[in-house]
C-alpha cells in the first residue's frame, strides 16, 4: 500500500477496545526482514515516511500504526486508563498481520519503538519473547527528562484517580525534540498533534517505566539501542540502567551527544536510520513459505 492510500483499519477488537489504523508498507523487492514501528506520544504514523521508505529500499517490511488516542486511531486523545492496553493494541495488530502472507513468511517480526512506543515495545516484548525476533529502540521513554516537583506529581495522581479524563497543556515543542527547523514547526503544526497531556496518561506510563526496569532482567532478545545524548524529554541514564539490567547477549548501546529526542529526525538522520537498518538486517530470520507452513 502506498502513503497516499486510506490505511488499514484493525476493527476485531475486545468489546470496548478502539479501532486502530495500521499500514503496512512493502519493499518493492524482496524483503529480508519484517518491523513493527510504534511511534511516541503526541505523534503519529506519517511521522515515520522517510524513515519506512528508506528501510523499505533497503530489503525490510514495515508495519506501523496509530497508538490508540492517536493520529487515525479511535479513542479519547492521549488518553488510557491502563497502560497495558497499549501492549493488548500491540499484540492484537502482530495477530492481525500474521495473516498476511509476506508478514508470515518473515518470522519472527521485529519491534521498533520510539520513546512512548520504545516503552510499549519493550513491554511487548516482554509478554511474549518467543515470537519477537530483535527489539530495536530510540530514546525509550523510560523515565522523564526532568524531575516533576513533588506537589505536582501529588496534584497529578489525584486528578488521575478522581478525574481521570482532565488533560493539561504540554511545554514541549519541535525544536525540544530536533534542531532540523523544518521538521521543529511541522511538528507544532500538525493538525494531528493534540499538544495535550492526559494525567491518567502520565500515571500509568510511570507504572510502566518502572515495571520495565524491575522486569529488565528477563528481556534476552536481541537488542539494539539508540539515545540521544541532549534529550530534553527522556532521561538518558534511565536507559542506561534499563540496557545494563537486560539479559541479552546480543545487544548494543549508543548515547549519541548534541543529539535532541528525535535521533530519526535529527539533520543527520540518514545515518542513524541506516544504523537500525543494519541492526535489523543483521537479525535476519529464518524464511518460511506461508504455502507448506502447517
Amino acid at each position: 500500500m502506498s502513503w497516499d492510500s486510506p490505511p488499514l483499519v484493525l476493527k476485531r477488537r475486545a468489546a470496548g477496545a478502539p479501532a486502530i489504523a495500521y499500514r503496512i508498507l512493502r519493499p518493492q523487492g524482496p524483503a529480508a526482514v519484517s518491523v513493527l514501528m510504534a511511534h511516541g506520544y503526541f505523534e503519529n504514523m506519517k511521522r515515520y515516511r522517510e524513515v519506512i521508505d528508506r528501510w523499505n529500499a533497503q530489503g525490510i517490511l514495515v508495519a506501523i500504526y496509530d497508538l490508540r488516542g492517536h493520529g487515525l486511531s479511535e479513542g479519547p486523545r492521549g488518553y488510557i486508563s491502563r497502560f497495558e492496553e497499549y501492549i493488548d493494541d500491540a499484540q492484537d495488530v502482530l495477530g492481525e498481520l500474521a495473516s498476511d502472507d509476506g508478514w508470515k513468511a518473515l518470522t519472527p517480526p521485529m519491534l521498533f519503538g520510539h520513546s512512548l512506543g520504545g516503552l510499549i515495545s519493550i513491554h511487548t516484548a516482554l509478554r511474549a519473547p518467543d515470537k519477537i525476533g530483535g527489539l530495536a529502540l530510540s530514546s525509550p521513554y523510560l523515565s522523564l527528562a526532568q524531575e516533576l516537583p513533588p506537589l505536582k506529581l501529588v496534584v497529578g495522581k489525584l486528578l488521575s484517580r478522581f478525574v481521570p479524563s482532565i488533560s493539561l497543556a504540554s511545554d514541549l515543542d519541535g525544536s525540544d525534540c530536533t534542531h532540523d527547523l523544518a521538521i521543529a514547526r511541522a511538528y507544532d503544526h500538525d493538525p494531528m498533534n493534540f499538544k495535550k497531556a492526559n494525567v491518567r496518561w502520565f500515571t500509568e506510563t510511570a507504572k510502566g517505566q518502572e515495571q520495565a526496569l524491575a522486569q529488565a532482567s528477563r528481556l534476552n532478545v536481541p537488542l539494539f539501542c539508540l539515545q540521544a545524548g541532549d534529550d530534553k524529554v527522556t532521561k538518558p541514564a534511565a536507559t542506561e540502567r534499563f540496557m545494563e539490567r537486560v539479559s541479552s547477549v546480543d545487544r548494543q548501546y549508543l548515547r549519541l551527544p548534541g543529539l535532541y529526542h528525535e535521533v530519526l529526525n535529527e539533520l543527520d538522520r540518514a545515518t542513524w536510520i541506516d544504523k537500525f537498518a543494519a541492526a535489523l538486517l543483521g537479525w535476519r530470520p529464518r524464511s518460511v513459505d506461508p504455502k507448506t507452513e502447517a
